[in-house]
């Protein structure tokens, strides 16, 4: 068992640096620094209550590829749920010391003081450096992180579905419960991850960072039904809250591309030149 911890801290470890280390270097390739710069103050609350009604708005305003996207997932999500009790059945007979492993390292990666500080590492790091677009990354995964997390913590009350280890069906709910054991829908630690993943994938050019942080966001679901704490469709609708979320805070937050027009007049000896330009 002393060895098996060991084995854990070491993997957990590995897994922490090298996303530290490729977040950070990708703070190179985040693109030029802008003229705004995005902090921890004021006004970053007063945005974020706006971009959190917005969020929580946005179907009003949604058109007819937001409905067909809702129906697909809900689609999906209603399949999952079909057949959940026998993908849970199927997933803790093949429970192993290696899949334990992954599964510590992707609850220790979903939980919330990691994410904490990984955002704060992210914020200090672009504040260090002067590195707003980091910056930015950091307080629009933060905000992400929070509306999916409210969003996926509603939900859970409402529905008061019952989690795989109480060994109750899959259709047992409780609705409005304040027991933890009924707080099965939807997966919270998949919301967060996914919310974070998302947010850092859209700020970023880099398909090595896009592909490991959303690696690691479905490591976090899996290791929750892996550890008998939620359903399948559970992370499917979690992970599925903390994407679109995100999606919507980084696209409020985008900076609209400016279209700037200009006319030059230029005297040479013997000529006269007019220019015109157009740039976006």
């Amino acid at each position: 068992m002393k060895l098996l911890g060991i084995r854990k801290k070491r993997t957990l470890s590995f897994f922490l640096a090298l996303v530290l280390i490729l977040l950070f270097h990708q703070s190179l390739l985040l693109g030029e620094n802008s003229a705004s710069e995005p902090k921890l103050d004021k006004e970053f609350f007063l945005k974020f209550g706006k971009d959190f009604k917005e969020t929580l708005f946005s179907p009003k305003d949604w058109k007819k590829k937001d409905f067909l996207t809702f129906s697909a997932v809900l689609g999906a999500g209603t399949l999952i749920y079909v057949l959940d009790q026998e993908i849970q059945d199927w997933a803790q007979s093949r429970r192993t010391i290696v899949s334990e492993d992954f599964a510590s390292i992707g609850n220790n990666i979903g939980h919330g003081f990691f994410l904490t500080g990984l955002i704060a590492g992210l914020y200090t790091t672009g504040e260090l450096t002067k590195n707003y677009p980091l910056r930015k990354t950091a307080l629009l995964s933060l905000e992400s992180w929070l509306i999916s997390g409210f969003i996926a913590y509603v939900f859970k009350i409402v529905a008061g579905r019952a989690r795989p280890y109480t060994e109750a069906s899959k259709n047992t709910f409780h609705m409005f419960s304040g027991k933890s054991r009924f707080h099965s829908f939807p997966s919270g630690h998949s919301s967060s991850a996914f919310a974070v993943a998302t947010t850092i994938a859209d700020q970023t050019e880099d398909v090595l960072v896009d592909f490991f942080a959303y690696t690691l966001a479905t490591l976090v679901a899996l290791s929750r039904i892996h550890d008998n704490k939620h359903w399948l469709s559970d992370v499917f609708v979690g992970s599925a809250i903390g994407y679109f979320v995100a999606k919507k805070i980084c696209a409020l937050n985008r900076s609209p591309k400016s279209t700037e027009f200009r006319v030059g007049f230029s005297l040479a000896e013997g000529r006269q030149a007019v220019s015109f330009s157009l740039s976006f």
